[in-house]
């Protein structure tokens, strides 16, 4: 990864703090430059805190609401009020009583039935309503990430056939048995962002970060390290996950 800036927090607390800092700050930017802010969401534990921190008044009203466009780095193919769906849980812990409309809110439809064509219908909303760049891949303001103990983003998991995907923005992945089957945003999409933001907890996650963050870009097969970054790469670690890096 290049344009990487890594920050320790003391707990998880902290380190949603931080990040709701951080993504007002580089929201308002975008608006101010650009006039919208493309930003992709992330699930999981920590992603959620950070949305609950983003729905109290005092970091709701440092957002630019008419100015955002809300998007998934990917989904499982459960309904939208599946405890495993990750629009579920955005929706509410933060999205529910954010000022935003209908058509400023983009989930992601994901039916094991049609999976692919779901994949190809939100590749093209992305083609419609973001900027592109030289590459023709769509351009997020901001993708938040997390990271897995086996070292997966998004629904980028080890050893799958997605991570090899370069021409499509958006793919259907089935991480395996007992496993719902998933839509991600491909590599592609995730260096072509200006920015990204991983936020990781948990001293389950510290030997995958020691491995994405201790080694150069594409060197090790763990597929977050696998992102070659155009944007800036932020991470955003709590003590315990940030346990396995040397000082």
């Amino acid at each position: 990864m290049t344009h990487l800036d890594c920050r320790i927090h003391a707990d998880r607390e902290a380190l949603s703090r931080a990040a709701a800092e951080r993504v007002t700050a580089l929201c308002r930017q975008a608006a101010s430059a650009r006039g919208t802010c493309h930003l992709a969401l992330a699930g999981g534990s920590t992603p959620r805190q950070l949305y609950t921190l983003l729905a109290e008044p005092d970091w709701s009203r440092q957002l630019p609401w008419p100015a955002l466009q809300i998007y998934f780095g990917d989904e499982r193919a459960v309904p939208p009020d599946h405890p495993d769906s990750n629009y579920g849980m955005a929706r509410s812990a933060w999205l529910a009583c954010a000022p935003l409309t209908a058509g400023q809110i983009h989930p992601m439809a994901a039916d094991p039935g049609r999976i692919d064509l779901d994949a190809a219908d939100y590749a093209a909303l992305l083609e419609r309503r973001l900027p592109r760049n030289e590459a023709g891949v769509p351009v997020f303001d901001l993708i938040l990430l997390g990271l897995g103990a086996d070292g997966h983003t998004a629904s980028l998991f080890p050893d799958t056939p997605v991570l090899d995907e370069r021409t499509h923005w958006v793919a259907p992945v089935y991480p395996g048995p007992g496993e719902h089957w998933r839509l991600t945003l491909t590599l592609p999409v995730l260096e072509a962002a200006r920015h990204l933001l991983f936020l990781v907890a948990g001293a389950d996650k510290a030997g995958a970060v020691a491995r994405v963050l201790g080694t150069p870009a594409g060197a090790d097969p763990l597929p977050a390290q696998r992102i070659k970054a155009q944007g800036r790469v932020e991470w955003y670690l709590d003590a315990q996950a940030a346990g396995g890096l040397q000082a």
